[in-house]
């Protein structure tokens, strides 16, 4: 065998490496990072300069979890909303560790004033990538009785909220509404601190005025 049979071969083989390894990718990577920056960035959720998640991402909002009763749930995740791993635990309809799961969902969403019905499939049913950000309008309106019992914010609100946190369909055609639920629970973070602050403003005006009048 020549120098040369070993040789153009090889020129050939790093040649291939430069252009598909480095050239074509670090061009789909400037051009994603100039037209869609925040795409690009991994559509980071950024709340007081710091950020909180990503827009893509699903959180652990979940009904087994006491602290989460007073936000929306997410839909399952078998990988923990972990974007590395990228698949669900793709169990069939026959297999005993689905039926298990999705009986131990409905016994803790059961726990809460949820209303009358049939529980909606995403809040039981995990998604392919099982890290979808998003549910369905009728599964974050399911939930609207018991956020509104556990918060004390009115139901007229969150359905508000539901809407401005809802994706229509591309174009109008593809896909379904969805709605964005660490977008979603922001907002009702938000108005629980601002009722917070509202009574804790009204009790400090209240003491004040008593103080004035000597009810003391």
């Amino acid at each position: 065998m020549e120098r040369r049979d070993v040789l153009v071969p090889l020129r050939l083989l790093g040649v291939g490496l430069l252009i598909c390894g480095l050239l074509y990718q670090g061009s789909l990577a400037a051009i994603g990072a100039a037209v869609f920056p925040n795409n690009a960035a991994g559509s980071p959720v950024v709340v007081d300069g710091q950020v909180v998640g990503s827009a893509e991402i699903g959180q652990d909002f979940r009904p087994g979890n006491a602290s989460d009763a007073q936000y929306f749930w997410s839909r399952p995740s078998s990988i923990n909303y972990d974007a590395m791993q990228s698949a669900s635990a793709n169990l069939g309809p026959t297999n005993p560790a689905l039926s298990e799961r999705v009986r131990g969902d409905l016994r803790n969403i059961s726990q809460y004033e949820t209303p009358d019905g049939t529980v909606p499939v995403n809040l039981v049913a995990e998604s392919g990538s099982a890290y979808d950000a998003e549910i369905s309008s009728a599964a974050a309106q399911y939930q609207v009785p018991r956020v509104a019992n556990q918060t004390g914010i009115s139901a007229e609100q969150l359905r508000g909220m539901i809407q401005q946190t809802t994706a229509e369909p591309w174009l109008g055609v593809w896909g379904h509404e969805a709605v964005n639920v660490l977008e979603l629970n922001l907002m009702v973070r938000e108005e629980l601190q601002q009722n917070q602050q509202n009574a804790s403003s009204q009790r400090i005006g209240a003491e004040h005025t008593q103080f004035e009048r000597g009810d003391h």
